[in-house]
This record gives C-alpha cells, structure tokens and sequence, in this order.
C-alpha cells in the first residue's frame, strides 16, 4: 500500500516530504463535498405581510399600548422592501404578499350579527380607491413575480377591481403554481366564507354558506374581519395537494389567515382552521409550510407531524420594517428575517431518514468499516442507505 501511494506522489510531481493533498470534491471523504451539497438551494422566495397602507395619522392601539399602526408608512416600507428584493432578483423564484396591503375604510354596522357590507359613500369609495392605487403603483416595482393572498382590508374595494389593480392572472383570488426541485406553492383565500366580502355574490353558493356558517357561530367564536375556506375551494384544494401527492411534490401554502388555530391568538386564524388543518395533517408527507399574515404580532406553531404554520409579524407595526427571505434546502427550509420579522429553521425532510450523502459512495458497511475492522459485518442484500435506514434508526 506504501508503495501506491509513493508511486501516486511521484506522478504527481511530489516527493515524500510533501504534505499530503486534500481529497478533491468528488472524492471519497471530502468535507468540501458535503459541505458543497449542503449549501446547495432548492430556491428561495421573498415574503411580507400585511403593509396595509392608509393616507391617515398613526394609531397607537388603545388596549395595547406601546402597539402602533404606522399606516402611511406602509407604502415606502413596502418600496424599500421591493429594492431589498431587486438586490437579490436572480435568487428568487417569487414574492409573497401575505394579505391586507392597504388598510381602507367601511361604514359596516359592526352592532348587528353578521356584520355585512354596507354601501359607502363616493367619498370613502374614492378615498379606498386612491390607497390601493399608490400600493398598486408600488407593485411595479417588484423585481419578480408576486403571489397574492387577499386579506380582509383589501376587500374594502370589490374583489374584482381589487385582483384587477394587482395584476393577478385571470382574476383568481386562490391559485397554485410550480415552484424549482417539485415545489409547488398554493394560494389560498380565507375570505371567501365571509358574507361580509361578497355582497355582490348573494345569489352563489359561497354566500349562502357563509351566511349559514357565520348565523350558526356568535360573535364570540368568531371575529367579523376574519373569513375561512369555502366548500368549492375545499375541494379544489384536496385536489391539488392530491396532484402534488402523486408527483412527488412537496407543498408551501400561503394566505392571510393562519390555518391552525395554534399558529395565531384567539379568533385570528381562519374561521375553519381546524378542518384545513386536519386536510393538511392528512397530507403532511406534502404539505411541508404554511405562511400566514393577519395576527400583527405574529406567531408559529408546529404540528405533531412536522407541518409548520407561520405567521409573519405586520410591515405596518413594526418599529422599522418586517419582511423575510425564505430560502428552502432539501431537508430544511430557513426564514431569514428582516427588522422585526422572526428567523427560523424549519426541518421538512422526516426525521431519522439517511439519505446517503455521508456514504461519500460507499456501496456497502465493509466499505465504511474497512479491512482489519473488529465490526461484526453481516452478509445483507440490502444496500448501504437501506441497511442504515433500517437497523440504524432511532426507533424511539
């Protein structure tokens, strides 16, 4: 063996006091080479909610002190988060806008139960429509693509204008869309079972449902601003995470509402949660995130088969700014955030699953153990990845 391994160095053009080489990337046992596949990204989106811009004064909340709503600087907020973005436009493969862009006004009677939309007058109409412009304009901006979840504010103008000034394809408030490495990302509105934002709408199934849903809850189970997941968009998403299922593909899901009832403070969550949650527990071998706005102060909540809801903290409540870089790995996903937005690292790979990147090509456990080793090797038909993915797991 001495003999090889001379006769490699003087091929090499070394003597036998040369100090011996680092394997190449490729080679067996090369740290760089798992450190070069675990820096290497699936993709990466940019993410913010609820900027909610308003031409009004700021407002220090008056059960909450210490909490303010910075509303006109909503929109250079979301400007200079658009520059942030555009600084790293060839990472990302999108934006989210997590809901609630403009904040709006409504001479809704919040006495009575349900609360449903009333007609405005031309002034409020006219001043809804002169905010969500600036927004709109600001939109323009964006470096890439943006997704966007339609919150509970932005229905102070018809959903119809409101897709229109966003630009969103074919005026669909709830839509999916491929994302790099089988990625798939679903847009969901959690709107839709509120009567109070489709009065247009009183003669669909969507109203009728909202209105049987919001008479048979009180006031007290659910918030008037909230909404949740119609019947029509329940099972269109069953469907789609049934095609991604199939594919292969792996799920983020965004909307404005949180979809588990642990991942936002009481009645912030989408009025159904428990029943979208319960879908996305059935399917959590694809359903991997879920991102979420509304709840200003935002939160997180793990289920207990690995799906992560996460409720980005408000842009409009934040002493600076509040967006986030979402960066997804094979095995993890990381949400970098930016002034008050929380960092986090999130495992989307199961636990305990070897995937074989430390075999560094090792076929078989006689070539891990080596020659001379004490190791007991039993005779398997199994490969190497297999054998340790059955007898080396932690069973607990």
């Amino acid at each position: 063996t001495s003999t090889s391994r001379a006769s490699v160095r003087a091929q090499d053009g070394a003597g036998d006091d040369a100090p011996p080489r680092a394997p190449g990337i490729q080679q067996r046992g090369s740290a760089e080479r798992l450190t070069n596949v675990q820096g290497a990204r699936a993709f990466r989106l940019g993410v913010f909610a609820d900027a909610q811009y308003g031409d009004k004064a700021d407002e220090e909340r008056a059960d909450e002190k210490g909490r303010v709503k910075y509303f006109r600087r909503g929109a250079s907020r979301l400007a200079e988060c658009y520059e942030a973005f555009a600084e790293h436009r060839e990472e990302l493969s999108g934006i989210i806008n997590l809901g609630d862009l403009f904040d709006g006004y409504n001479e809704d009677d919040k006495s009575t139960w349900p609360v449903l939309r009333t007609p405005m007058s031309a002034e409020l109409v006219e001043k809804n429509r002169r905010d969500l412009s600036v927004m709109s304009e600001i939109q323009k901006r964006a470096p890439t693509k943006v997704h966007h979840c339609i919150g509970n504010h932005d229905c102070s103008v018809p959903r119809v204008e409101l897709l229109e000034a966003l630009g969103v394809r074919d005026g669909l408030s709830y839509y999916s869309t491929r994302l790099p490495r089988r990625w798939r990302l679903i847009i969901l509105d959690t709107t839709d079972v509120n009567p109070r934002y489709m009065p247009s709408a009183r003669d669909s199934e969507e109203y009728r449902f909202g209105m049987e849903f919001v008479s048979n809850k009180g006031s007290h189970e659910i918030a008037p601003w909230g909404g949740g997941i119609g019947p029509a968009q329940m099972q269109w998403l069953r469907d789609e995470l049934e095609s991604a299922k199939a594919n292969g593909e792996r799920v983020i899901v965004a909307s404005h509402n949180a979809l588990h009832v642990r991942a936002a403070r009481e009645k912030m969550s989408a009025w159904n949660a428990d029943e979208v949650s319960a879908l996305f527990e059935e399917y959590c071998a694809t359903v991997k995130i879920c991102l979420a706005g509304h709840d200003h102060p935002g939160d997180y909540y793990m289920s207990k088969n690995g799906v992560h809801y996460v409720t980005l903290e408000a842009m409009l409540e934040a002493n600076t700014t509040s967006y986030a870089y979402l960066t997804v790995y094979d095995h993890v996903a990381e949400l970098q955030g930016v002034g008050t937005a929380t960092s986090r690292r999130m495992r989307i790979s199961p636990h305990g699953v070897f995937t074989g990147i430390a075999t560094f090509g090792a076929d078989t456990i006689a070539d891990i153990a080596g020659t001379g080793s004490p190791t007991r090797i039993e005779s398997t038909e199994l490969s190497l990845v297999e054998w340790i993915n059955k007898y080396g797991r932690d069973k607990n």
